[in-house]
């Protein structure tokens, strides 16, 4: 190593230790990095939640179908709890040479969320650590922890961000990737794979009848778009807002700002999802997608299976692998517990990306109504 390397990464490391610092004393705080972008819950913002999350169970969007259910109305998806307050934290607001990136997002809930409701959160920064990877990358955990309630100070839901603040030295990648390719078989497939997704619906699912090792019906989504990103920011509500105002914005925060390599043009950090030329700046290869996305994305599968009757108490999805431009994901799930005394079913989660590579990893536990 040279010494004008040596240099620079001294340099690096002495911005991430001030960064540290900071961040350190941020621990047990409620940190208000993110307002929230939806308070009142109405039949529209569940809907467009679920556009924008591509879940089309009838149970969230469609009036004359939930009324005929237990609920008598739509409840919201399990993940929609987000919409009012990203579950995620970034540590101090400090520039410093690190990188984003989402390293999984856990959420127990407590009951449903519908329409006509109100939704306040508070989110605290629950810890904060250290660790280096095999190369000596330093890699340091931010984890928030955000609970949610609803208008009359009950506890909805709870969910824990893990936030990797990974070192990152200008436009360097992590990795490589070929944008895969589909053919017109391709598309056959994938169609008549998506026309026949499961969906329990109202027939229910008893506890009773659910085993041990049994497998859930998988689901399949993507070849990831930037489309599909446009359509996340529009269900979550972006970090960040557009034209002139997001530009005058960004000048009371420019630790998050990133000038475009190709335009000169500086905006929010957050667009190196979508924008293939500033991707790298977060290491990654192609524009990618988002981990709290993921969750969103993930939960359909536990949500088909269980029907309308089932109860989401709990799911954890970790992020492998990001997922990246043309990305194809089939997500499958087996039954690993059943808990006699409150009726609950444990899920083991998985994600395989292009059909190989793992990139999803996650856990759910479902409550059941029984026979009896």
């Amino acid at each position: 190593m040279t010494a004008e390397k040596q240099m620079d990464m001294s340099q690096v490391d002495a911005a991430i230790d001030s960064w540290q610092a900071v961040t350190e004393e941020m621990t047990g705080r409620v940190v208000e990095e993110r307002q929230p972008w939806v308070s009142s819950v109405t039949g529209d913002t569940i809907k467009h939640f679920a556009y924008g999350t591509d879940d089309d169970n009838p149970l969230w969007t469609d009036t004359g179908y939930a009324a005929k259910t237990a609920h008598g109305r739509n409840p919201a998806p399990p993940a929609f709890v987000f919409v009012n307050r990203y579950p995620i934290l970034h540590g101090a607001p400090l520039k410093a040479p690190l990188a984003s990136l989402i390293g999984g997002v856990e959420v127990e809930w407590f009951g449903h969320v519908y329409a006509g409701d109100t939704l306040s959160s508070e989110p605290r920064q629950k810890e904060f650590f250290e660790k280096r990877n095999k190369d000596g990358r330093r890699l340091n955990f931010v984890i928030s922890e955000i609970d949610y309630r609803n208008q009359e100070n009950t506890l909805t839901a709870r969910a824990t961000g893990t936030m990797i603040m990974a070192t990152q030295i200008g436009l360097q990648t992590m990795m490589e990737h070929e944008v895969p390719h589909y053919d017109t078989g391709d598309l056959e497939r994938l169609e008549g794979t998506w026309r026949h997704e499961y969906r329990r619906g109202a027939d229910t699912l008893f506890f009773e009848d659910v085993e041990v090792g049994s497998r859930i019906p998988p689901i399949v989504r993507g070849p990831l778009t930037i489309g599909d990103m446009v359509a996340w920011n529009a269900a979550i509500g972006p970090s960040y807002k557009a034209g002139r105002w997001g530009y005058l914005e960004l000048g009371k925060a420019m630790h998050t700002a990133m000038v475009n390599p190709v335009t000169g043009f500086p905006v929010k950090y957050s667009q190196q999802h979508e924008d293939a030329n500033m991707a790298a700046g977060r290491g990654m290869p192609a524009p990618f997608d988002n981990g709290v996305m993921r969750f969103a994305w993930v939960a359909p599968l536990v949500t088909n299976w269980m029907g309308d009757d089932g109860f989401l108490k709990r799911l954890k999805v970790q992020v492998a692998r990001p997922g990246l431009y043309g990305d194809l994901t089939t997500y499958s799930g087996r039954v690993t517990a059943r808990d006699e005394d409150t009726k609950t079913v444990a899920l083991e989660i998985t994600g395989t990306r292009q059909g190989e590579t793992v990139n999803t990893r996650g856990t759910a536990d479902v409550i059941l109504p029984t026979r009896s």
